[in-house]
Formats: structure tokens, C-alpha cells, sequence
């Protein structure tokens, strides 16, 4: 007991001498304010560590330095552009689009590197892969549960006798259902003894490639749908200026979708290996289509 005891008081004789993180290491596996590189605050090491330290909070305070002058200035907080952007960033769908953007952009960027590897930008390469195929990745996991909207639509279609949007609905689920499979078998989830992940992956694209084809013909449909009914004088696209600026507003927009089809097709004819095209035009198209599908959201 003498022996323990004395052991008890040599602790406790050290634990009084040892600094303030040393003894938040008795309550945390890392010290949590003092001493570690991970706490609130680190011994400095140089220049380039406290630059690194002070970028977040730096970048804080002038927002909110910003924010103040803008009050300042306006003599409000509120910001119209601001809470758009905001609701903007907020939708799924919105980000999604904008995530393709910089992903197609990563791609192209890729292609001019290919064709010029002594530029500059040729050091960033691993880099700008690495984006892309993480933006890739995160747009594929992101994708769970988006084929259920389309399965009411079939059954619709399949009702109604309207073989063209069912045919396009069946391809589409069949694409997004391949999809989420291929996302198992890149997890090593599933294992396939025919195929490899990426063999299912590019397989899998001839279906969205298909996909196109038949949303191209469903805009032209309904462009023509659109041009018989003025012919007919239904009231709904002639007969009033506002019913006239109707049928052309849908019109130009289902011609604007027509041209993201024809875009998004030579697109995954090159992702697909069908047919193999050159990465900096592929990625300018991408960025082109994604942008039409991200101004919907707007």
C-alpha cells in the first residue's frame, strides 16, 4: 500500500508541472484548444502555416465585412440576386447540373492538355482528373431514387396508347436502374463474371445515348403539335398575342432542347467508346448542354 501510494503522489507531482495540453490529453485522445497540430490552436510551424490557419476565418470576417457595407450602402440586408442564387444552389437538380458543368469543363481542359502537353496547365493534370472523375462519382451516388418520377409516366404512356414517350420512359429507368448497379459494382458490392465495372458502365450509355434519340423525337412532336393547333385556331396558341407568344416561347424552348439532345448524344457516343472523338470538344459540349438544363433551374 506504501508502494501504491507513493506511485499516486509521483503522478500527481508530474501532472501539476505538465502544461495545459498535456493534461487535456487525460480527457481527450488529442488535445483539443493547445499543442496538437488538429486543435483550435497549433504551435505555428513557419509563414506558410499561419497562412493556412487564418485563410477560413479571414475569409469569414470579410464576408461579413461585405455584408455590413452592403447594409451600409443599400441601407438593407436583403439581397434579391442573393437569394436567388441561394434558392438556386438549394435544388438538387440545380447543383447536379452545375457539378456537370465543371466536370465536362475538367474534360476539356484534359483534351487541350492533350494536344498541347507543354502548356503550363499540363502540371495540374492529375488534379483536374481527379475533379472530374469525383464530380463524376458524386453526380452517380446523388442519382439514387431519380428513375421514380418516370415510372408513373410509363404506366401512362403504356395506358394511353403513346408508344414514343413510353419507349423513351422504359430506356431511360433501364438506364438509371444499370446505373445504380454499376455504382454496386464499383463499390465491390456486386461482381459480375462477364463484365468489369467500366465494361457495364460504357454498355450502359448506349441506353441514355438511345434516350436522346427519342427525347429528339419528342420535341418534334410537340413543336408539330404546337404548329397544327395554330393551324386549327385553338385559342390556347392563336387568336391573342399572349397565346402566340405561348406557342412560340414552347416552341423555341423545345428547340433549345432539341439542340442539348444532339449535343448530349455526340456526347456519350464518346464516353461510350462507340466512337471515340476528342476530349476538348466533347467537354466544351458538355458544359454547353449542361448549362441549358441548369438555366431551367434558374
Amino acid at each position: 500500500q506504501a508502494d501504491q501510494f507513493s506511485k499516486v503522489s509521483s503522478a500527481a507531482r508530474a501532472h501539476s508541472g505538465r502544461h495545459p495540453w498535456q493534461s487535456e490529453a487525460m480527457v481527450f485522445n488529442t488535445p483539443l484548444a493547445l499543442g496538437h497540430n488538429e486543435a483550435y490552436l497549433p504551435p505555428i510551424k513557419g509563414g506558410s502555416h499561419l497562412a493556412q490557419l487564418v485563410a477560413g476565418p479571414s475569409l469569414m470576417i470579410l464576408c461579413a465585412a461585405l455584408q455590413l457595407l452592403k447594409k451600409k450602402l443599400s441601407g438593407t440586408h436583403a439581397s434579391e440576386l442573393y437569394e436567388h442564387i441561394w434558392k438556386f444552389i438549394s435544388k438538387a437538380e440545380a447543383r447536379d447540373k452545375v457539378g456537370r458543368i465543371v466536370q465536362y469543363g475538367c474534360r476539356a481542359l484534359q483534351g487541350m492538355i492533350a494536344h498541347a502537353p507543354e502548356t503550363a496547365l499540363a502540371v495540374w493534370k492529375p488534379q483536374i482528373a481527379e475533379v472530374q472523375t469525383t464530380l463524376a462519382w458524386a453526380r452517380r451516388t446523388n442519382r439514387w431514387g431519380k428513375e421514380m418520377p418516370h415510372i408513373p409516366k410509363l404506366a401512362k404512356a403504356l395506358e394511353s396508347g403513346d408508344f414514343l414517350e413510353a419507349g423513351q420512359c422504359v430506356i431511360l429507368i433501364t438506364f438509371l436502374i444499370q446505373d445504380h448497379i454499376y455504382w454496386f459494382l464499383k463499390m465491390g458490392i456486386l461482381k459480375f463474371k462477364d463484365y468489369t465495372a467500366i465494361q457495364w458502365h460504357r454498355r450502359n450509355l448506349r441506353f441514355i445515348t438511345l434516350s436522346h434519340v427519342f427525347n429528339f423525337s419528342l420535341c418534334v412532336r410537340a413543336i408539330k403539335r404546337i404548329q397544327q393547333k395554330q393551324v386549327n385556331n385553338d385559342p390556347a396558341y392563336s387568336g391573342s398575342e399572349k397565346a402566340v407568344q405561348k406557342a412560340e416561347s414552347e416552341i423555341y424552348d423545345n428547340k433549345r432542347m432539341m439542340f442539348r439532345y444532339v449535343l448530349t448524344f455526340i456526347q456519350m457516343l464518346h464516353v461510350s467508346q462507340v466512337k471515340v472523338l476528342d476530349d476538348w470538344y466533347i467537354g466544351i459540349f458538355g458544359m454547353m448542354s449542361s448549362y441549358i438544363d441548369a438555366s431551367k433551374q434558374w
